[in-house]
């Protein structure tokens, strides 16, 4: 048995208290706060001295979207009113209108729908049926575009799957959009008097 220094066994728990409590403070050490200020003491010898001081600019960005129309309106008359013409070609394939040009915008994925009212306010019934919309990626182009006419179920029904005339699932930077109207009238049914459709465009960024 080896002999121990009297002592020795009350001091070493001691000891081993102040190396655990030391290790815990060095494990515990709260990360130094962002210096703000500091100075530099006149150096003597021509010597070069200089401190830091940091900054950190922060910004949480929120979603942004933006949904333009180069115009509010669009004369379905396709320019200035001639009745005879306008019918005769509405008896082929209907009259070609170039509408406003749908500009997008944002800085994540984005959707841009529309609903219409399901009939013209006019002086007959005439229905948004007569009206047939297509999509062009060229500003002021429609020849050749593919056409489909307006719904007429009504708006509530038509809110719950709207038409799309824009969709991304990545930011957009000013994608431009091209409405082009088909419009047909007759002689039957179409009375003289103004005539007008409402149509809704929504943007939503999911």
């Amino acid at each position: 048995m080896t002999a121990q220094r009297a002592g020795a066994t009350s001091w070493s728990p001691v000891r081993r208290a102040i190396v655990r409590a030391f290790a815990l403070a060095v494990l515990f050490v709260p990360p130094l706060a962002a210096q703000t200020a500091c100075s530099v003491a006149n150096p003597g010898n021509q010597q070069t001295r200089s401190c830091t001081v940091t900054l950190s600019a922060t910004l949480r960005l929120p979603v942004q979207t933006q949904v333009s129309l180069s115009s509010s309106s669009t004369n379905i008359a396709g320019g200035t009113l001639a009745t005879d013409q306008i019918f005769r070609i509405a008896g082929d394939t209907g009259l070609v209108v170039i509408g406003p040009l749908v500009q997008v915008l944002s800085n994540r994925g984005v959707s841009v729908t529309l609903v219409n009212a399901p009939q013209f306010t006019a002086p007959g019934l005439k229905p948004a049926s007569d009206v047939r919309l297509g999509i062009s990626n060229n500003p002021a182009v429609c020849t050749g575009v593919a056409t489909t006419p307006l719904s007429v179920s009504p708006i509530a029904v038509q809110h719950a799957a709207p038409r799309v005339l824009f969709v991304s699932t990545a930011a957009v930077n000013n994608a431009q959009r091209q409405l082009c109207f088909r419009v047909f009238w007759r002689y039957a049914t179409d009375g003289p008097g103004a005539y007008s459709l409402p149509l809704t465009i929504s943007v939503t960024a999911p």
